[in-house]
């Protein structure tokens, strides 16, 4: 663990003796700190993202469910259309 700080502070010696070395590394510092607030936040919109489209799917799963136990006790298509939000379409394939 020493050595490590001793090249830290060998290194923080060395760039603070340069004001270009300076402004190099405040600018690249910068973009590192941006580059990685853009990645969290990408990553945070993507698992929105992953959770509304994890919803929309077992939603759509349960319809399937209900129209399929409906099916089963021979409700019309154009009721269970009714009921579930499904189409006269998606429900006849289920019949199959």
């Amino acid at each position: 663990m020493d050595k490590d700080i001793k090249r830290a502070e060998e290194r923080l010696e060395y760039l603070s003796s340069d004001k270009e070395t300076i402004e190099i590394y405040k600018a690249r510092e910068k973009s590192l700190h941006e580059r990685a607030n853009m990645i969290n936040g990408a990553k945070e919109e993507g698992r929105k993202e992953g959770i509304k489209e994890g919803k929309k799917e077992g939603r759509k799963e349960e319809k399937i469910e209900i129209a399929k136990n409906l099916l089963v006790i021979g409700m019309k298509l154009e009721k269970i259309a009714n009921v579930t939000g499904l189409s006269t379409e998606e429900i006849k394939s289920l019949n199959q």
